[in-house]
């Protein structure tokens, strides 16, 4: 009798190593409602200095131009080695912890014509940006076009709104 419990237990062991827990954008999306709720209890409105922004941590939402975009203030390099770099002003539509998941998004927006490439920043997520430009209207206006082109359009890690890095060279 106990050999047949080792082996169903064997059993159910080895099933659960094998099916395991992969992670989906549901997950990801769950987690960062989360995080973003305890973030924005905790918010705080900053100014943006003339041509640059502030260091804080995580996504400001900030009206340009009358339009409300999500900002943020980080240094990001490119996931593969190109011909192209960064500008500095790059809206981000997906922000992830794995880079096949990133990759993935890319290949997405690639196909639906976007300039789309994927980042990593100083504390190792990955982005997939829809776009970069050398201004900030451009990239508001992105923004915007985005959000009117994908009404239903889920942005991973985001605050559902495409987010526009603001990385100087």
């Amino acid at each position: 009798m106990k050999g047949y419990l080792r082996i169903i237990l064997a059993l159910c062991f080895s099933m659960s190593l094998l099916t395991g827990c992969k992670p989906t954008e549901k997950g990801y999306k769950a987690a960062y409602d989360a995080a973003l709720g305890k973030r924005q209890a905790a918010t705080v409105d900053i100014e943006i200095p003339e041509g640059a922004l502030m260091d804080v941590e995580g996504p400001q939402l900030k009206e340009i131009n009358g339009v409300s975009v999500y900002l943020l203030n980080d240094r990001i390099k490119m996931i593969e080695v190109g011909t192209r770099r960064p500008e500095t002003y790059n809206v981000a539509v997906g922000c992830y912890k794995m880079i096949t998941n990133c990759k993935s998004q890319v290949s997405d927006l690639k196909s639906d014509g976007y300039d789309a490439f994927g980042v990593k920043d100083s504390e190792d997520k990955y982005y997939s940006i829809a776009g970069s430009f050398g201004s900030i209207d451009e990239a508001v206006m992105l923004c915007k076009e985005f959000q009117k082109k994908k009404k239903d359009f889920t942005y991973v890690g985001l605050p559902d709104a495409p987010v526009i890095i603001f990385s100087p060279r």
